[in-house]
């Protein structure tokens, strides 16, 4: 089969698309023909080395998956030859086939086609987890995003707006045509001088619920907008430094931190999860949410799109199609 491997990690990683061996299922694994692959900012930690988990090269990358199972190993009996798929597989999804541990695939609805099936992954299960679950967002409800361009943050501007919230994007202002087109009521250059002051005018009684998934400078200042009770929700630091708070903002707003990792999420609550994948594989389906798919790659173009995804021009979903 074909597939890009990653041949040294790094700030400059060597990505090449090559002939390797098929994969066989062993026990309670099943193979699946890919037929898209998100491309998410996780799978550029782990080409980078940056990732908590670090894998030796050569390794082929990519976690989330849409196909077909060609073959069903031993023990694995909760799909047959033929039934289409979507899940995570930590590696390996950046090839014509891959070897999956059957617990980590879900069947693909017939409403959605293989690219939308392929979001189902991780990015939009996050943004689904960390505002219901975790953030505990409602109807009418404000909810500010930050990081609001990227795979993540656009499908959780497309969930907060399914589930009836106000929505204030915060993004860099040359991706603010994505956040509205996303559904975003409001937007905000998190770059610019008055943040703060820009959060403070467009959510004068506060925030009800904020999604961090940039971290750095920004955290403080989105933490200082939300209100009285409001939930902050940590999911990542793509700024890239972890900040530090003053406790005493939690304290005095009556507000709470949490955080939300998808393996921890699913290891510890694991029918919320199942019940949470159900719900949003349906408004896939119905065309309540609508993944922002800004680009579409060949599998000979699987660097190119490594590293359109690790730049910081970055916008909405990638997708690797396969033939």
């Amino acid at each position: 089969m074909r597939a890009l491997l990653c041949k040294t990690t790094g700030e400059s990683p060597v990505l090449a698309i090559e002939q390797v061996d098929d994969p066989a299922p062993t026990t309670g694994q099943v193979l699946v023909k890919v037929q898209a692959a998100a491309v998410n900012f996780v799978d550029t930690l782990v080409i980078s080395g940056k990732y908590q988990i670090p894998f030796e090269p050569p390794f082929i990358p990519g976690s989330d998956i849409a196909g077909v199972i060609v073959a069903v190993g031993p023990d694995a009996t909760r799909f047959r030859v033929g039934d289409r798929v979507h899940g995570i597989t930590m590696l390996g999804a950046f090839a014509e086939l891959v070897a999956v541990p059957e617990a980590q695939l879900r069947p693909t609805p017939d409403a959605l086609d293989a690219s939308l099936a392929s979001t189902l992954g991780s990015g939009t299960r996050t943004a689904y987890d960390a505002l219901v679950s975790v953030g505990c967002l409602k109807a009418g409800q404000d909810l500010v995003i930050l990081g609001a361009s990227g795979a993540v943050g656009s499908s959780a501007i497309a969930i907060g707006k399914a589930l009836g919230a106000r929505v204030i994007a915060c993004a860099s202002a040359a991706k603010h045509d994505l956040c509205v087109a996303a559904g975003a009521d409001e937007v905000v250059d998190y770059t610019g001088a008055d943040f703060k002051g820009d959060l403070k005018r467009l959510c004068p009684r506060g925030a009800d619920v904020v999604l961090d998934m940039v971290g750095g400078d920004y955290t403080e200042a989105a933490l200082r907008a939300t209100g009285f009770g409001g939930r902050f929700v940590v999911v990542g630091f793509a700024a890239g430094q972890v900040p530090r708070v003053p406790l005493n903002l939690v304290l005095l707003k009556g507000s709470s931190i949490h955080g939300y990792e998808i393996v921890d999420f699913e290891r510890h609550r694991p029918q919320e999860a199942e019940a949470n994948r159900a719900a949003l594989e349906r408004m896939l389906s119905d065309g309540q949410v609508k993944p922002a798919i800004t680009a579409m790659y060949p599998l000979d173009r699987a660097p190119e799109a490594v590293r359109n995804v690790s730049g910081r021009d970055k916008q909405g979903v990638s997708i690797l199609t396969f033939s």
